[in-house]
């Protein structure tokens, strides 16, 4: 039988990934403060991943100023992890919700601004025509400084913003090291993280660690014990050579429809590499062994 718990690690190594997939920019960060407060904006996000449609851009100075622009109305986890990937909807306010990117000729919003209240610099979203809606990964930085912050969000044109919403954030401080995986979820239901090293030892909730060195250090809502941390991560501060398997299992539903989730792969001198898909069922109870197939990828 699982054992509801949780555990929780305070590993953090100071590097700075950019998200994969989209064309992201890293901004120069300020030097951190112990509260954060001093911190530069990408000491809070690594990179921001459109789903392939627009492009991402950072820029340092003051935030451009609120206009007339539509309100935002955004959607996302209030937890997240250092070095994981934050699922983050933002629509028109008022506006009914359709999926992703729903094109709505010439209303809705091309522009979205997306800062960390009380830092420096931001990131500017650019999209090819204007849109209801936008489903976004935000990558989180593997050395975030700070315990507890605010993203700062606001969408409009080129020619004027809406004013910005402020959305809270909490940290769940976990390992980093050489390898990073990680997974986040959207609903309360129990995903489980699995990764096989290069000895053919598997990492998950049944075997927290491996001789190699692996360590799951984060497991979420075990058996629908829920926690709303919804996120786990398995780490290896010093990684051996080889190949590495990530699997993702849905142990149980937990009463959920359907549940969102994106692993995240970090790696020493690779840029973060991110995986979405959608989880539906009761689940499996699954142990070693069990899940799909995410990706492969081999260190050094």
């Amino acid at each position: 039988m699982r054992v509801a718990g949780i555990l929780f690690a305070g590993i953090l190594v100071v590097s700075q990934s950019a998200c994969g997939g989209d064309d992201d920019d890293s901004a120069d960060a300020a030097d951190d403060a112990d509260d954060g407060g001093d911190a530069g904006v990408a000491e809070f996000i690594s990179g921001i991943d459109t789903g392939g449609d627009g492009t991402v851009a950072a820029r340092s100075g003051a935030l451009p100023a609120e206009g007339d622009g539509p309100a935002a109305a955004v959607t996302s986890a209030a937890t997240v992890i250092n070095g994981g990937t934050l699922q983050v909807h933002i629509e028109v306010a008022g506006a009914a919700r359709a999926g992703s990117s729903e094109r709505i000729g010439g209303g809705g919003f091309d522009r979205v601004v997306i800062a960390v209240s009380g830092v420096e610099g931001y990131f500017e979203v650019s999209l090819p025509e204007a849109v209801a809606s936008l489903d976004l990964l935000i990558t989180l930085s593997q050395s975030i400084g700070a315990a507890d912050f605010a993203f700062l969000y606001a969408i409009g044109s080129a020619d004027s913003i809406g004013a910005y919403q402020e959305v809270g954030a909490s940290v769940v401080s976990v390992g980093t090291g050489d390898v990073q995986v990680s997974v986040s979820w959207d609903a309360d239901s129990d995903v489980d993280l699995h990764v096989i090293d290069p000895a053919g030892d598997e990492v998950y909730f049944g075997m927290r660690d491996v001789a190699s060195g692996g360590m799951l250090d984060l497991d979420s809502n075990p058996a629908c014990f829920i926690d709303g941390v919804n996120n786990e991560n398995i780490t290896w501060a010093t990684a051996p050579d080889g190949e590495y398997t990530v699997r993702v299992d849905y142990y149980a539903g937990c009463d959920v429809d359907e549940t969102s989730y994106v692993v995240t792969v970090q790696r020493a001198d690779h840029d973060a590499e991110t995986f979405s898909g959608t989880l539906t069922g009761d689940g499996d109870s699954g142990r070693a062994g069990s899940g799909t197939d995410i990706t492969t990828f081999t260190m050094p």
